[in-house]
C-alpha cells in the first residue's frame, strides 16, 4: 500500500511539474508576442513613410512643372532707362485704353477662350543707329526684337515678386516673355502672343527691346496707350476634380488597409 501511495504521489508530482512547465512556456510565448516592437519597424510607420514619400514625389513634380513652365527672362545687366528710344514704336491689336483699373479696358484675354491672343509689332527707325555707332561700332545695328508683357504699375505696388528694376535682367514687372529674338524684316518685327494659363487677373502692357547680333539690347520702348486685361484661368475642371478625389480615396484606402492588415497579423500572432 505504501509503495502504491508513493507511486501515485510521484505521478501526481510529475503531472503537476508538466502543467507548470506548460504554463511557464505559455507565459514566455505571450510575453514575446506582447513585447513592444520598435516604432521604426512597425507596419504603421512603414505605411506612413510610404505616404510621405508619395506626397514628396508629387510635390517635387508639381514644383518642377511650375518652374519649367515659368516665363523665361532675359538676364541682361543693361539698364532700361539707358536705352529708351521714343522713335522705336510698339503697337498691338489691343483696343486703345489708358486706364489701369480692372474692367476699364475693352480688351480682355483669358486662356482657353476665343480671345486668348494679341499681335504686337515694333518698328525700328532708320536713324536709330546714328547715336549708337560711336559706342557699339559694328554691333550698333539691331537685328531682332524681344517682346515682353508687363504688369501695370497699379498691380505692382505691395507685390515684391513683381518688383520693377531698372536692370532688364532683374526686372520682375516685365518678366513675362511674349516672343524672344524675333528677326527684324524691313525694319519691323511682329509677335503673336498667346496668354498662358498661369497669369493672375491684372492689367498689362507690352514692352519691346531691340537687340544687336551679340544679343545686347540697344533700344527699348513701351506701349501704355493700349493696356489690356488678363483674367485668371480656372483650370479646376470637372475631370481634374474627379481625378483628385479618386486619387485621395485610393490613397486613404491603402493607408487604412495597411493598418487593418497590421492589426489582423498581430491578433494572429497572439
Amino acid at each position: 500500500k505504501r509503495r502504491g501511495r508513493r507511486t501515485k504521489s510521484n505521478a501526481q508530482r510529475r503531472g503537476t511539474d508538466v502543467t507548470r512547465g506548460r504554463e511557464r512556456a505559455q507565459i514566455v510565448r505571450e510575453s514575446k508576442a506582447t513585447m513592444a516592437t520598435p516604432w521604426y519597424k512597425s507596419d504603421a510607420f512603414k505605411v506612413f513613410m510610404l505616404a510621405v514619400v508619395g506626397v514628396a514625389v508629387m510635390m517635387s513634380i508639381a514644383m518642377s512643372l511650375a518652374f519649367t513652365l515659368g516665363a523665361p527672362k532675359p538676364f541682361s545687366p543693361i539698364l532700361y532707362t539707358s536705352i529708351i528710344t521714343p522713335s522705336f514704336t510698339v503697337e498691338s491689336t489691343a483696343k486703345p485704353c489708358s486706364s489701369q483699373e480692372l474692367g476699364a479696358c475693352p480688351t480682355v484675354l483669358e486662356y482657353g477662350t476665343s480671345l486668348d491672343s494679341l499681335t504686337v509689332s515694333a518698328t525700328v527707325p532708320a536713324n536709330l543707329t546714328e547715336g549708337l555707332e560711336e559706342s557699339l561700332g559694328a554691333y550698333a545695328t539691331p537685328t531682332a526684337v524681344t517682346f515682353q508683357v508687363c504688369y501695370a504699375d497699379a498691380f505692382v505696388e505691395g507685390r515684391p515678386w513683381r518688383a520693377p528694376k531698372d536692370a532688364i535682367g532683374r526686372d520682375k514687372q516685365c518678366g513675362i516673355s511674349a516672343c524672344k529674338s524675333v528677326p527684324l524684316e524691313g525694319g519691323s518685327a511682329t509677335c503673336d502672343y498667346s496668354v498662358g494659363d498661369n497669369l493672375g487677373t491684372a492689367v498689362y502692357y507690352f514692352r519691346a527691346l531691340a537687340e544687336n547680333e551679340a544679343g545686347e539690347f540697344v533700344a527699348g520702348n513701351t506701349n501704355k496707350d493700349q493696356y489690356f486685361q488678363i483674367d485668371t484661368y480656372n483650370g479646376r475642371t470637372t475631370s481634374i476634380i474627379a481625378g483628385v478625389v479618386a486619387c485621395s480615396v485610393f490613397a486613404w484606402g491603402i493607408l487604412i488597409g495597411g493598418l487593418i492588415y497590421e492589426y489582423v497579423m498581430v491578433k494572429k500572432q497572439e
